[in-house]
């Protein structure tokens, strides 16, 4: 039954690409430490008609220090709804990516320049109180945002299994016959989809930070940060610094809650462009978003314990004015249109809404997240995809799977699930949060790529990484 599975889905995606070539110029990006080469793919938005729109998607190369013949590695970024050129400018000149490889960098359909789905939804500089709140908690303005966008764009055809034609042709035209992949978060879906899709043109690609088929996004968002919490502060329970500094900061979260449950408090923070003090209204909800995003982060989650003790205290602002400055990265750097296009299609249409109390019970950020996307997914426009879409696949690509202990997003269970799957896989569970990166990640992200061989990755530096210390004061 997989193998029919797996032919319908072949044949469900055979699509011939009709993208445009592509011209590669030296340019300059602002901020930027390598020197890059960038370009526009130009592809249809609807590959089933001719004479449409076409879409201009903008790619960055950062060429090999020392060119070696090797293949070039695709980063697939986040989110969905992060544009991945947005990163070259954060490339270091020693990144091991571009040691000997070609980085290759493009903005999938929906999130850079000249495509970009952008939905504000009534957050902006003018009232930083909605940078704090779940990013889907007005209905109202998603349904005028699609709306909006709907004059222009055809939402239909922003899917993943789209995007990564868009990748293919892309691959296709800068001549490579296989590639190699590097990616994150909700990259890694893409990156499991493009296996799928185009398996002979993939030597080897590295996961960080699962979001498999089976991740239906964010219905386990509340329980995955439960858990990240839980584990933070056994992890200062067992430290005798935090310890003593901090002896019970799970009680200190508890109060927290409680309080802004019965009364939000106000809080002075500077403004994030003015930098003048602005009270704003620190409510229970935006207080557990806000503490939920710092997960996301190993150094700023070793601030938790801190924060939270201030906070009980009735010092609500250094929490504040990080989940503010969180909250506005967050807006500012998703196109969220692509996001809804992507998750409301792909992940939140097959969630029961009689699951959800399951799902986000005794958890700190309960159902708000979940139950507003929901929301918001109920007035987006729908794409249909193959009924087999979400059926696992067989596969001997090696695959490197990376999952953080602390991740609050995508923890290590669905590198698990996919390690499940993926015969050819290695499954390295390390001392981090969301999309773990450190020496040793690197390390083994170049062993995998150069040799193709889960065998000859050394994993021994995993249990020898250390954690961020504990900040105390």
């Amino acid at each position: 039954m997989l193998l029919r599975a797996l032919a319908v889905f072949a044949l469900a995606f055979a699509v011939p690409a009709t993208a445009a070539p592509i011209r590669l110029e030296a340019c300059k990006i602002p901020g930027a430490k390598v020197a890059a080469r960038c370009g526009t793919m130009t592809v249809p938005e609807n590959r089933a008609i001719s004479g449409g729109r076409m879409l201009p998607l903008h790619v960055v190369v950062i060429p090999a220090r020392k060119p070696s013949g090797k293949l070039p590695i695709f980063y697939f970024a986040g989110g969905p709804g992060q544009a991945a050129t947005d990163l070259a400018a954060h490339v270091p000149p020693d990144d091991w990516h571009i040691a000997d490889r070609d980085l290759v960098l493009m903005d999938l359909r929906g999130t850079g320049r000249g495509t970009k789905l952008d939905c504000a939804l009534g957050v902006s500089d003018g009232n930083i109180e909605t940078y704090l709140e779940p990013l889907f908690h007005d209905t109202r303005a998603v349904a005028a945002c699609a709306t909006r966008l709907s004059r222009n764009a055809d939402l239909s055809q922003y899917t993943t299994p789209n995007s990564m034609r868009d990748i293919d042709d892309l691959r296709a035209a800068l001549g490579y016959d296989r590639i190699d992949i590097d990616s994150g978060s909700y990259g890694t879906r893409d990156a499991i989809v493009y296996m799928h899709m185009f398996p002979e043109h993939v030597h080897a690609a590295v996961l960080s930070g699962l979001a498999p088929m089976a991740n239906r996004t964010p219905l386990y968002h509340a329980h995955a940060a439960e858990r990240a919490i839980e584990t933070l502060f056994a992890q200062c329970a067992a430290d005798a610094q935090c310890h003593k500094t901090f002896p019970d900061p799970k009680a200190d979260l508890d109060a927290i809650l409680a309080s802004l449950k019965a009364k939000p408090a106000p809080v002075v923070v500077k403004h994030p462009v003015t930098g003048k003090p602005v009270t704003i209204a620190l409510t229970q909800s935006a207080f557990a978003s806000g503490l939920r995003v710092m997960l996301y982060d190993e150094e700023e989650g070793r601030r938790i314990p801190l924060l939270l003790r201030k906070a009980r205290a009735g010092d609500y602002t250094p929490f504040a004015q990080a989940a503010l400055e969180n909250g506005r990265g967050l807006a500012q750097g998703i196109a969220v249109g692509l996001l809804l296009a992507i998750s409301c299609s792909e992940d939140t249409n097959r969630i029961d809404p009689g699951e959800v109390a399951k799902e986000t019970g005794d958890s700190f950020i309960g159902d708000a997240r979940v139950r507003g996307q929901m929301a918001a997914c109920s007035v987006w426009p729908k794409t249909q995809l193959p009924t087999d879409y979400w059926t696992p696949f067989a596969s001997k690509i090696p695959v490197l799977l990376i999952s953080g202990n602390l991740d609050p997003v995508t923890p290590p269970r669905w590198g698990a699930e996919e390690h499940r799957l993926l015969a050819n896989s290695l499954h390295v569970v390390m001392p981090g949060a969301h999309v773990a990166g450190n020496a040793c990640v690197d390390k083994m992200s170049e062993q995998l790529l150069d040799t193709a061989d889960i065998a000859k990755v050394d994993t021994s530096c995993a249990k020898t990484t250390k954690l961020p210390p504990w900040v105390l004061h």
